[in-house]
């Protein structure tokens, strides 16, 4: 009675609010501004308001739902843990906080940029009411901000929110394995993670993706509790954890629909028993996240689907970035520099495919917890012709290690079979393979502190070699960090007529650009002028793939060629 009583309040209490809410007051707090400076937002504060009512009636109709509970509420499905187990776990925290906080001021990079110069400076109300494009993972600037403002504007404080969640993703690896599997797979998963390239690279980039990863990872762990005890109160805590999730990143809603794809088939398939409460997941799950999911992003969402969510992607048939077999390439180039070597990469994905059939035979709903996100995720970018950067899938990432442990044993069990190996090599070999790949791993570990883009060491070039009368140009988006980050003052150039207008007259021209794939594509002309009339000074690569950052200077051998006259170049050698 006191849990219905409870929601009975909140139920009447949202409804209250959403009709008494004032929109000018409301703005005026959130903004500092005028309802009327910006019509968007105003329909987002009478969206909150609809969904601050649309809450409230729904939580009163609860009661009349048929929400069952368990007759004997059933424990979670969990491998047990030794001490000794538990140590090994506790001390692989403290290795990954060590691996993930070590140069955490390193490189700076293009998104993170846009992120600090974008939304940093704004107070909490703004951030959460303002959408200019993707950039702004809501969760993760509003931790961001709070972070800045505790430890001051630096680097390290932008990307703290990212590493606390790419620690805890490591906590949340362990406990969602131990409900597939043993508790030894669990504990390589977690060492995996931990000394995982790609990881690191995540938890200490200042976006929300190790934030969106978690919350997969604890949601589907409390989906898989839900699911075996059929308890609204796991369900509640289930929808939170997704809300929270898709407040980090949209892409959560590729997971909800891996979670409902395997709920209606189990609601399909349950017995009697179950009966009782077969309706628990929809009324206490589903739909709550649905309408949770809603209220956070109701403030901007006139501002998303009016084109803001799709802002940040290089859309067009012609950008390599969108291209599948690009996508492809440059998953398997990223693979190779996280496994050391192409040819592990090639033995990984056969140890994942015995991965893949073992769960599908056992646990086969982390089979769909993997291959229905990265599938649908992929056809729905494919057909509106998205950039399919291999990141976006990054929340699948800790089904993917479990998938890949779990054909590591399996194979460390068949070898030892097929090799006639005595019975105890049935324990120590999979354990042994699975050692290896976690070995693999640290090789490249060397990689991850590069900085992401080298934009501090094009600058150093330039201006150690900056003479009077020479030009710095910064070829479209170049010039962005280079201005509104490193406050430079370059002039931006897009077009060829814009080089020609600007190229120094008097003394030497220096041209810089970044992400050499979108450059080509975007600023062919200019790219074509680089090749006829430039020499490359220095291309500084960086952890980022396809992030170098390249400098050009006019070199007036080439330029005679073409018929061009240019200034003097320095010799370089």
């Amino acid at each position: 009675m006191g849990r219905l009583s409870f929601g009975a309040l909140a139920g009447v209490t949202g409804a209250i609010l959403g009709l008494l809410l004032p929109v000018g007051l409301f703005t005026w707090v959130l903004r500092g501004t005028d309802p009327a400076a910006d019509p968007a937002f105003t329909q987002g504060v009478w969206l909150f308001k609809a969904g601050l009512i649309i809450i409230g009636a729904y939580l009163l109709l609860l009661r009349l739902l048929p929400i069952g509970r368990p007759l004997s509420p059933q424990r979670p499905e969990v491998s047990p843990a030794s001490p000794v187990q538990t140590l090994i776990f506790g001390l692989l925290l403290i290795c990954a906080a060590a691996l993930r906080f070590y140069r955490l001021d390193t490189g700076i990079w293009y998104d993170e940029i846009l992120t600090s110069v974008n939304y940093m400076p704004l107070t909490i109300g703004q951030i959460v009411s303002t959408y200019h494009d993707a950039n702004n993972h809501v969760l993760f600037s509003v931790l961001a901000r709070l972070s800045l403002s505790v430890f001051g504007d630096s680097v390290w404080a932008l990307r703290l929110p990212a590493v606390g969640f790419g620690i805890a993703g490591i906590a949340a690896i362990y406990f969602f394995a131990r409900r597939v599997g043993p508790t030894r797979e669990a504990l390589f998963a977690a060492a995996l993670m931990a000394f995982s390239y790609h990881h690191i690279w995540f938890s200490q980039n200042a976006r929300g993706y190790t934030a969106l990863l978690f919350f997969a990872l604890l949601s589907s762990t409390w989906f898989l509790d839900a699911m075996r005890q059929g308890s609204p109160r796991k369900w509640g805590l289930y929808c939170l954890a997704v809300v929270l999730g898709a407040y980090a990143h949209p892409t959560m809603g590729l997971m909800v629909l891996a979670h409902f794809a395997i709920w209606s088939a189990a609601w399909v398939q349950q017995n009697k028993q179950c009966k009782r409460y077969r309706w628990n997941g929809l009324f206490c799950g589903f739909i709550p996240v649905g309408l949770f999911t809603f209220q956070v992003y109701a403030l901007v969402l006139p501002s998303m689907v009016g084109g803001a969510l799709l802002n940040s992607g290089l859309k067009g048939e012609d950008n390599e970035w969108t291209n599948p077999f690009w996508a492809l390439a440059e998953l398997f180039s990223s693979l190779q520099i996280g496994l050391a070597s192409a040819g592990v990469v090639i033995a990984a994905g056969l140890v994942f495919a015995i991965g893949v059939i073992s769960f599908a035979r056992t646990r086969p709903a982390v089979v769909a917890l993997f291959l229905i996100p990265v599938g649908v995720g992929f056809i729905a970018m494919t057909n509106i012709g998205y950039t399919l950067f291999p990141r976006f899938f990054f929340f699948t990432f800790g089904f993917a290690i479990l998938i890949v442990i779990r054909g590591a044993f399996v194979a460390g069990q068949l070898t030892a079979h097929l090799a006639r190996l005595p019975a105890a090599a049935t324990k120590w070999l999979p354990g042994l393979i699975c050692a290896g790949i976690v070995a693999v791993s640290l090789l490249s570990l060397r990689h991850v502190y590069l900085p992401k883009q080298d934009f501090n060491g094009a600058i150093n070039l330039i201006e150690s070699d900056l003479q009077p009368g020479d030009t710095v140009l910064a070829v479209g988006i170049a010039g962005f960090p280079f201005n509104a980050y490193y406050d430079k003052g370059w002039d931006v150039i897009e077009t060829t007529d814009d080089l020609d207008r600007l190229a120094s007259q008097s003394g030497r021209t220096w041209l810089v650009y970044t992400m050499p794939v979108h450059a080509r594509t975007t600023y062919p002309g200019i790219l074509e002028r680089i090749k006829k009339e430039y020499a490359t000074v220095a291309r500084f690569r960086g952890s980022l793939g396809g992030g170098d950052v390249v400098v050009n200077l006019a070199d007036p051998t080439k330029a005679q060629a073409t018929g061009k006259s240019t200034s003097t170049v320095k010799d370089n050698d």
